[in-house]
């Protein structure tokens, strides 16, 4: 049955299928789901049922601190919802001379806000969601949904908590930092929100906590990962660059050279830079036991 635009909208019922929608969310039957949410929310826009995308942005950043597993699918599917949304916004709010306005907010702007206010929350009230809604920053932020300004002063009142020694700050920052770094453009993003710098900063302080330090200098790790060879096999290097088997080895040997020069007597541990999050911290609290003992 056909609905006028002009129709009255029933929030209270359309945030309940919505609900519904999300409660079948999987992999399997993402696109399916996808597309019936995009469909239902974008019909609220035309009807101006901004309450019911408000309600449904606050729902997805529950959910994903909730349920942490699918934090990437939820973050997939906000991006979806906001590009439908916004072509929605481009068909239909062209005046007559030829401009464009919106009479709406983007979702994005609507989900910014909503991270906001959960996250003042969990620095207040409830540190236990900090963690995983951070996380579901990093990932909004690399898949588009959240610009580097959107998250930039909430990750600037992270570095300042951690220069203060709060350690849920510290902590917080790691698994961001982590998070976004698993992604090729990820360095290139926490380089824009200075995060290298500010995270040096934090360990020049002393008041910082043995845990706090142990996961920032891993951090800062990922800063300065050696350059890996994108050559299939040794072969094809030695014909692009015209090198022979003298030259490298002398090469080799040079690396090996600097690296007891610059380490000592022991070659440079090959240890890996995209360990989990929950590994690290593991390693982090023994250091913390040993300095106590």
């Amino acid at each position: 049955m056909w609905n006028s635009w002009n129709s009255q909208h029933n929030s209270s019922l359309e945030q309940k299928r919505i609900c519904g929608l999300l409660n079948k969310l999987n992999v399997s039957n993402f696109d399916s789901v996808a597309t019936r949410l995009t469909e239902r929310l974008t019909s609220c826009r035309r009807r101006g049922g901004v309450e019911t995308i408000e309600a449904f942005a606050d729902s997805i950043a529950l959910r994903a601190v909730e349920d942490t597993q699918r934090s990437s699918l939820y973050a997939y599917l906000c991006r979806r919802v906001d590009r439908e949304l916004e072509m929605e916004d481009r068909r239909w709010t062209w005046l007559n001379d030829g401009t464009r306005q919106s009479s709406h907010p983007s979702f994005a702007s609507i989900l910014v806000g909503t991270c906001e206010c959960r996250f003042t929350q969990a620095l207040d009230e409830r540190v236990s969601q900090l963690f995983p809604l951070i996380e579901f920053m990093g990932d909004l932020l690399l898949d588009g949904v959240f610009t580097v300004a959107d998250v930039q002063d909430l990750v600037d009142q992270l570095f300042t908590l951690a220069e203060q020694g709060q350690e849920d700050s510290a902590v917080a920052l790691s698994r961001f930092c982590r998070r976004v770094a698993r992604e090729p453009e990820g360095m290139y993003i926490l380089e824009r929100l200075g995060a290298s710098g500010s995270i040096e900063r934090v360990l020049e302080e002393d008041i910082i906590t043995p845990k706090a330090r142990y996961l920032l200098m891993a951090v800062v790790d990922l800063f300065y990962q050696e350059p890996v060879d994108v050559f299939d096999s040794a072969e094809l290097r030695k014909q692009i660059y015209n090198l022979s088997d003298s030259d490298d080895e002398q090469e080799r040997s040079s690396e090996v050279d600097s690296a007891r020069t610059c380490v000592g007597d022991t070659l440079p541990s090959e240890t890996s830079a995209c360990e989990s999050e929950d590994q690290t911290e593991g390693q982090a609290v023994n250091v913390d036991e040993k300095q106590k003992v």
